[in-house]
Parts: C-alpha cells; sequence; structure tokens
C-alpha cells in the first residue's frame, strides 16, 4: 500500500468513526428526551389510567400472602429493583413495573423490539423514580391487562374477578386468584377454565411451594429444560443492561 493509499484509508476510517459517534450521540440524545419527556407526563398518565379503568381496589383488598404470591410469580424482587431486573431466575423479562410502561407510556401498543430500550429505560429512569411502589402495586390491580372476553378488553382485578368468576375480588378463593395470576403471562390464551391456565396454575402451585427453582431469567412456566434466550435476547439484555444500572448479580 502506498503512502496515499494509507493516508485515504485513515481519511475513510477517522470519518467512520466520527459518523458512528454522531450517531451514537444522536440516539443517546434521543433516549435522554424520552425519559424527560416520561418524567414529565408520568403524574398525568397515572392520573389518567385511574380515570379511565377505576381505582376500585385499594392494598387493602390484597392481603400481605397473596401479594406474596402475585410477587413471586410476576416480579420476585418488586420491593428490590428500580424498575428493571435482568437477573432473577424466572422473573422473565418484564417486571410489574415495565408492564405499567407498556399500558401507561405506549397508547398505541407495545411492540417487541427497539421498544424495549424506551421501555426499560421509562421504568427506571421515571416511573419507578417518580412512583412508590405501594402506588404502582395499586395501580396493576386497577388496569393490569387480563385479556377479552366477548369482544371487551378486561382491565383489573376487580373486573376480571367478575367477568371469569361472577364474584368480587375480595371473595376469591386462593386458587381463582392464583388463576388471574397466572393469566399474566399470556392473558388470552391462559384465560381461567382452559387447559394452558390449569396446566400452568398446577406449576405455579409447585413453585410457590418451594418444590421448584427456575433455572434462568426466562423460566417463567417453571419447567426444568433449556430455557436459555437466543442470541438476540441475549445481545438485547446485555444492552439493557449497559443503559441501565441493572446489575446481573445483585438482583
Amino acid at each position: 500500500m502506498t503512502e496515499s493509499q494509507r493516508a485515504l484509508a485513515m481519511r475513510i476510517g477517522l470519518t467512520g468513526l466520527v459518523l458512528l459517534l454522531g450517531m451514537v450521540g444522536a440516539v443517546a440524545l434521543h433516549y435522554v428526551a424520552e425519559v424527560r419527556d416520561a418524567r414529565r407526563d408520568t403524574p398525568d398518565l397515572v392520573a389518567a389510567a385511574f380515570d379511565q379503568f377505576g381505582s376500585e381496589l385499594t392494598l387493602d383488598d390484597l392481603s400481605v400472602e397473596r401479594e406474596q404470591m402475585l410477587l413471586a410469580v410476576q416480579d420476585p424482587t418488586f420491593r428490590r429493583h428500580r424498575g428493571v431486573d435482568l437477573a432473577t431466575p424466572g422473573a422473565g423479562m418484564t417486571t410489574l413495573t415495565q408492564a405499567l410502561v407498556k399500558l401507561l407510556y405506549f397508547p398505541d401498543g407495545f411492540r417487541q423490539g427497539v421498544a424495549k430500550i424506551r421501555q426499560t429505560l421509562i421504568a427506571e429512569y421515571a416511573l419507578d423514580a417518580l412512583v412508590s411502589k405501594d402506588e404502582q402495586l395499586r395501580l396493576f390491580l386497577n388496569i393490569a391487562y387480563l385479556g377479552h372476553e366477548e369482544g371487551r378488553a378486561v382491565h383489573g382485578s376487580a373486573d376480571a374477578a367478575r367477568t371469569y368468576f361472577g364474584e368480587e375480588f375480595q371473595d376469591l378463593g386462593d386458587d381463582e386468584f392464583l388463576a388471574l395470576v397466572a393469566m399474566l403471562v399470556n392473558p388470552n390464551s391462559h384465560k381461567p377454565g382452559t387447559r394452558p391456565s390449569r396446566e400452568r396454575l398446577e406449576r405455579i402451585r409447585v413453585y410457590l411451594a418451594g418444590d421448584y427453582t427456575p433455572t434462568a431469567l426466562l423460566d417463567q412456566e417453571y419447567r426444568a429444560g433449556d430455557s436459555r434466550p437466543g442470541f438476540a435476547a441475549r445481545m438485547l439484555m446485555a444492552l439493557l443492561r449497559i443503559i441501565t444500572d441493572a446489575d446481573p448479580e445483585s438482583a
């Protein structure tokens, strides 16, 4: 390679580096703005959600034992994490806080992929930073999506109790309550009384009894076997750990 060719290659390399850094900087500024806007909008979004779906249930309607059941399945480190948990076996990639972010900040629906970055950043730096854990749990009880029934979206545990069991939430038995919890992984395919619901409910009972220990982050079905994420999921989790302070050893 001649001296002029080496100089040209160096200029091209430097130009590419500058362009790459510029792109990274632009993306970073974009997400900084997203989080800033989310923090600004959070109080109004929470109030609007209660206005739309109601605030019928309070934490007094959820016994300590049932709160423990719900969190053990849905978000084991809810009371300790800052909106994100990418380490706890069985937790999956969506905390209770992140589930709320889907409902509050994605009015046109949530699609997996790049949206996961925005969801995760908002969960840690906006919703969890500004809304107490008790308020998040109360919000979840009242607005969580629990399937469609007869063409109508079911939101909140009170609505779900009446829709699927014909009972008030406070009157549900433990098995009925757990059937609602079992729905959360996939509300429309795990409706109470269906085969997927019964099978998942049995695995949840085994897990809650301490007779099964999840083997990996994505082992939400409590089944022995390979629940390791694929390459794309591993890369996404690595990126999410970088852009948040989610320490894989601390959860």
